[in-house]
């Protein structure tokens, strides 16, 4: 019975429904989100997160690089497939912008043509959220 009634519980704590990231605001008031667009050749712009992966995680930043038509991102959870062209759409609306940040609250914090990590931490450190994380 012991080993019936264990069998179950095992079972339902086991069991945990697949979700899916449909769209960057999901993420709200729990990460700060980095957006890149690359034309190509995303090596360059990966290397330059994954240097500074400490620092990323220590302010609580996911990153989605757009390249082609696909994504490479430190989100380690699963991401629907319309979020691509979704996030795409909605935050890169003109030729002239490669790099957003989205700070906890949703709102768009900076834009840029270039990928400037010191330069975003550096924002990022002076808004009031990362004062009182800090502290």
């Amino acid at each position: 019975m012991q080993r019936i009634l264990f069998l179950v519980i095992l079972t339902i704590f086991a069991y945990q429904p697949v979700y899916a990231l449909e769209n960057i605001n999901e993420l709200e008031w729990s990460s700060r989100i980095i957006l890149v667009r690359v034309p190509e050749d995303s090596q360059e712009v990966l290397n330059a997160l994954k240097k500074l992966n400490y620092e990323i995680q220590d302010r609580d930043i996911y990153w989605f690089v757009f390249t082609g038509k696909s994504i490479e991102t430190n989100y380690e959870g699963k991401i629907k497939e319309n979020f691509y062209r979704d996030t795409l759409d909605t935050y890169f609306s003109d030729s002239e912008t490669n790099v957003i940040l989205i700070g906890k609250d949703g709102g768009i914090k900076q834009k840029g043509k270039y990928l400037d990590l010191q330069g975003i931490f550096d924002l990022i450190d002076t808004m009031p959220m990362r004062q009182m994380e800090i502290r």
